[in-house]
């Protein structure tokens, strides 16, 4: 987004433009597939309802037929039939099946042919086809009980239609010797008209096209099927897809393909559905949508354009006009710029110009302002070099010190010595060295310190410092502590009449920070000068002359760390002065 707002606002117009022009039909370009998708989805579930009562169709003829093989193989007659050796016997038994299968078959017109063959081979037939039943027995296992399916049969001069054959073992059912003894065998021929018709009864939309599969065998196909004509293969690899439409293209057009199983006869129903013919509705909308996206575009293009150029072309002139003045041509600043177009341009052109009025009358003030203030500084300068030749070379007193120390020696004054020889080390480490030292070495110089005042107030100042060995490593600023000691014996323990005691502690906090706790036993502050001290503190105010060594320190870590560090005071009017220090750890 960030590299977009950087473009110019030609590129983002034309840009969004671009944009707004590629959505309106691509908006209506998903419209129209979404419609499409639910359509074909639509049809999907209507296809698989219609074959769910289909198959529960098959489902029932298969029932059918598997009750009538069992009640008709079972029959006393049939299983005399069966289990008859007499010839004799057995022709007249075979006349009395004829007769029950003749009823049957008239009450079931599906039924092609019924053939029941016995253990010995006799068997009887309504239409003679007894290969069928000795080409299913072959197939059957002994023990098998159950109805089997045997497959599909074309059409042949003694079977008119293509049939369906189904067969089933015979088993003795009367109380003898025989019980449970394998006696016989039957087959029903039922024609496929019982199926296809079911299939042709069938609503579908114009096109649509249907295959019946059994045992990977085409075995029908309706009209538009045939117009269609899949080869083996297409059926083969269609037959896989399952109830759920897949979208296929054949001969050039797209098909959506359903496969719907049906185990009673190892087969399935492939449906191809025409997806030109599914959204014929659609292709109406379809121009109507093009036509309003021309229009749209045409009415929009127009005012776009307009809008542009009322914009652009006004900020396109003052750019240049800035340009003229970015070169540092001075007369530009007289002259002034006409802008034309929407009421906010005449308002940018208006306070434009006046401010070029604004700052041509600035630019003259500047250029008599500035030989002035050059003059000034070149008094000021001249100040200072008056000052800083008045001021006493610190190397020069760093040696008379020096010098002083000796005289102590000589005179045999141990105590001149020591304060001598303390100053001398605050004056060398406050003008030499880097910026940032170790604690152990400001600690040094805060010894150095104390002495001095010892030296001034003999027996009456203690000071004690607790500082861990870890923490005498860790980098602080120069005299970062000497001005909260002296704030303390100055303020805190001199006006007190007995003196007292000065405490530093170094502590490490658990967040990686560092703080330094000054703490004195003196005369504390009453709350209304404490509430000062801290508003001090808080200030930014460089020009604060009050406790301006405590502030500098403060103003030093804030602008050294950040304003998460500085100074903390507590105080209590008679017990003395907590002063904290907040520092990062910063190791050597």
């Amino acid at each position: 987004m960030k590299a977009f707002s950087k473009l110019s606002i030609r590129t983002q117009v034309l840009a969004i433009g671009a944009i707004f022009l590629a959505v309106i039909p691509l908006v209506s370009i998903m419209a129209f597939r979404q419609s499409s998708d639910v359509i074909v989805g639509q049809n999907t579930q209507y296809n698989m309802e219609l074959v769910s009562n289909l198959r529960q169709r098959v489902s029932d003829n298969y029932a059918k037929i598997s009750g009538i093989m069992i009640n008709l193989g079972y029959d006393s007659t049939v299983q005399d039939f069966l289990a008859e050796n007499d010839k004799l016997r057995t022709y007249e038994l075979s006349k009395k099946v004829n007769s029950l299968m003749g009823v049957i078959k008239s009450t079931n017109p599906d039924i092609t042919d019924i053939i029941i063959v016995n253990a010995a081979g006799k068997h009887t037939t309504l239409t003679g086809k007894i290969g069928l039943a000795h080409e299913l027995m072959g197939k059957l296992d002994e023990r098998e009980v159950k109805v089997r399916y045997g497959g599909f049969i074309h059409d042949d001069p003694k079977l008119v239609n293509d049939s369906f054959l189904f067969g089933m073992n015979l088993f003795a059912s009367r109380d003898t010797y025989r019980y449970g003894e394998k006696i016989g065998f039957i087959a029903v021929v039922l024609d496929a008209k019982s199926i296809q018709s079911e299939i042709e009864k069938f609503p579908r939309l114009s096109g649509t096209s249907f295959y019946l599969r059994t045992n990977g065998e085409l075995a029908f196909a309706n009209a538009a099927g045939l117009v269609l004509n899949l080869d083996e293969d297409q059926l083969a690899l269609y037959s896989d897809y399952g109830e759920n439409a897949v979208i296929e293209k054949i001969g050039g057009k797209s098909y959506a393909i359903q496969s719907f199983a049906l185990p009673e006869i190892n087969g399935n129903i492939l449906s191809a559905v025409p997806i030109g013919n599914l959204i014929k509705e659609l292709e109406g909308l379809k121009r109507t949508s093009y036509i309003m996206i021309i229009v749209t575009l045409a009415l929009v293009t127009i005012p776009y354009i307009v809008l542009m150029m009322n914009i652009l072309k006004p900020l396109g002139k003052l750019i240049a006009f800035m340009k003229r003045l970015k070169s540092g041509n001075l007369e530009v600043l007289h002259t002034k710029v006409e802008l034309e177009g929407y009421a906010e341009i005449e308002v940018i052109s208006t306070q434009f110009n006046t401010m070029l009025n604004r700052i041509n009358d600035l630019t003259q003030q500047l250029v008599e302002t500035t030989g002035e203030l050059y003059q000034a500084d070149i008094e000021r300068q001249r100040a200072e070099m008056s000052f800083l030749q008045s001021q006493i070379n610190p190397h020069f007193l760093s040696n008379t010190l020096d010098a002083i120390k000796g005289i102590a020696i000589v005179k045999g004054n141990r105590d001149i010595y020591e304060m001598t020889a303390a100053l001398s080390r605050m004056l060398r480490y406050s003008i030499k060295g880097a910026n940032e030292v170790t604690l152990e070495e400001e600690l040094k110089i805060i010894s150095s310190y104390i002495t001095i005042h010892q030296g001034r107030f003999p027996g009456r100042i203690q000071f004690e410092e607790y500082i861990t060995e870890e923490l005498q490593s860790v980098l602080i600023p120069k005299m970062i502590i000497q001005p909260l000691i002296e704030n303390a014996l100055t303020h805190g323990l001199e006006p007190h009449a007995s003196g007292g005691k000065v405490v530093i502690q170094a502590e490490l906090r658990e967040d990686r920070h560092m703080e330094i706790i000054v703490t004195d036993n003196g005369v504390g502050m009453e709350p209304q000068r404490l509430n000062q001290l801290r508003s001090a503190l808080r200030s930014k105010d460089r020009a604060a002359n009050q406790h301006i060594g405590i502030k500098n320190v403060n103003d030093r870590i804030r602008l050294h760390y950040g304003e998460g560090y500085g100074i903390e005071i507590n105080s209590w009017l008679g017990s003395g002065t907590v002063v904290r220090l907040l520092l990062p750890i910063t190791p050597a």
